[in-house]
C-alpha cells in the first residue's frame, strides 16, 4: 500500500495539549496514508510492523526528539536489514532540536501539508542524509554526559517549558559570574579514560562534559555542532574542561555555530569513542536521561534519509548530503 504512515505519540507535549492534532493530520492525509496513535512502545512496534508490511513510501513521526529517538530504534529493529523509507519528523514535542537542525522550520501541521502536497502531486521532495549514533546499543542523534544531564535533571524537576529552560540557564549564568556553588557543581569534573577512534585510552581528570552529535543544534538554538552532518559516518564531539566562567564566555560563539577554537573546549570529528568512568554517571540521548553506567561505547550507526519540506533552499552546509526523491509513479493531480 503506497502512501504515508504517521506514528503519533499520544503522550507528546503538543499531542496532549491539542488532542485534535491527530485528526488534523488524518484530514491532511485523506486516503493516501494512515495515522496511528501510540501510547506504549509495544504500540510503536505494532505500527512499524504494519507500515513495513504495507510498504509505505514515507514514515512520519509526530512528537519531540525523545519520540523520534525511541521510534527510530523500533524502526531499525522492525525493518531488520531492509532499507527504511524516508523519515519525516513532525515537531510536536517538548524538545524539537533535531528537525530544526535539519532545516524544518514550521510546525507539525505546516510540515505535513508541504510534504503531502508534493507527494500527492508527484513532485520531488528534498531529503538530507544523516547517520545515527549507536550508544551502548541505543540509537540517537545526540549524546550528552555531564552538564547536559545535570541541566536536564534540574530542568525536568521544574517543568518542561522553554521558558523554564531559559530562566534556569540564566540563573546558572548569573551564578557563574558570581562564582557561586550551583554553577561549580554543574561543571564538577568527571574522571574518565577516553579512547578515540580505537586509539590507546587517555586518562582525563578535568573534563566535566562530553557531547557527541549528528545534529547541528542543541536546545535553545545553540549550534554547537556545525560540522555534524558534513561526512558520512563521522560525528562531531565536544570535550569540555572549561570552568563555568569560560563556558559562559564561549556561549555566544556556540550559539552562532562558530568554528573558532575556544579555550577549554576540544572539538573533533570521530567514528568511535569509548569512555570508562571511575564512578557511575547518568547520560542523555536526545533529551532522554538514561541510568548511570561506568562504560560507554559510541560509534556511527546506520545512515537514514530525512525529508525536509520547505519553500526556501537549504543552506550550503546541509546541501552537502542532500538529494531529491520521487516521483512515486502516480498521476499528477491538479
Amino acid at each position: 500500500m503506497p502512501g504515508i504512515g504517521i506514528i503519533s505519540n499520544a503522550n507528546a507535549r503538543l499531542n496532549k495539549m491539542s488532542p485534535k492534532l491527530k485528526d488534523s493530520l488524518n484530514f491532511i492525509l485523506g486516503r493516501r496514508g494512515d495515522v496511528v496513535s501510540t501510547y506504549t512502545l509495544d504500540d510503536v512496534t505494532q505500527a512499524v510492523s504494519e507500515f513495513k508490511r504495507y510498504e509505505v513510501d514515507i514514515i512520519a513521526i509526530s512528537g519531540g526528539d525523545g519520540t523520534a529517538h525511541r521510534t527510530l530504534e523500533k524502526l531499525i529493529s522492525g525493518y531488520g536489514g531492509d532499507p527504511l523509507p524516508p523519515i519525516l519528523l513532525l515537531p510536536s514535542g517538548t524538545q524539537n532540536m533535531v528537525p530544526k537542525s535539519f532545516g524544518i522550520t514550521g510546525n507539525s501541521i505546516s510540515t505535513m501539508i508541504l510534504t503531502q502536497t508534493r507527494y500527492m502531486h508527484n513532485l520531488p521532495l528534498t531529503t538530507v542524509k544523516r547517520n545515527l549514533l549507536r550508544v551502548n546499543g541505543h540509537y540517537s542523534f545526540m549524546f550528552g554526559l555531564g552538564i547536559s544531564t545535570r541541566f536536564l535533571e534540574a530542568h525536568y524537576a521544574r517543568g518542561t517549558s522553554h521558558w523554564h529552560a531559559m530562566t534556569l540557564l540564566g540563573s546558572y549564568m548569573v551564578d557563574a559570574l558570581k562564582g557561586g556553588d550551583t554553577a561549580m557543581r554543574l561543571t564538577a569534573p568527571i574522571p574518565m579514560d577516553i579512547s578515540i577512534n580505537g586509539q590507546q585510552p587517555v586518562h582525563e581528570d578535568k573534563i566535566h562534559t562530553v557531547f557527541c552529535s549528528f545534529a547541528e543544534e542543541l536546545a535553545l538554538r545553540f549550534r554547537c555542532f556545525p560540522r555534524a552532518g558534513w561526512q558520512e559516518g563521522m560525528f562531531e564531539s565536544l570535550l569540555l574542561d572549561a570552568g563555568m566562567t569560560q563556558t559562559v564566555r564561549a556561549m555566544p560563539f556556540l550559539w552562532a555555530g562558530s568554528l573558532k577554537e575556544l579555550p577549554g573546549i576540544r572539538r573533533n570529528l570521530l567514528k568511535t569513542m569509548d569512555i570508562e568512568l571511575q564512578s557511575p554517571e547518568c547520560y542523555t540521548l536526545d533529551g532522554e536521561i538514561y541510568p548511570a553506567v561506568t562504560s560507554l561505547h559510541l560509534e556511527s550507526g546506520p545512515e537514514l534519509e530525512f525529508i525536509i519540506p520547505r519553500l526556501t533552499p537549504l543552506d550550503r552546509a546541509k546541501k552537502i548530503r542532500s538529494r531529491k526523491i520521487g516521483p512515486w509513479g502516480r498521476s499528477f493531480y491538479v
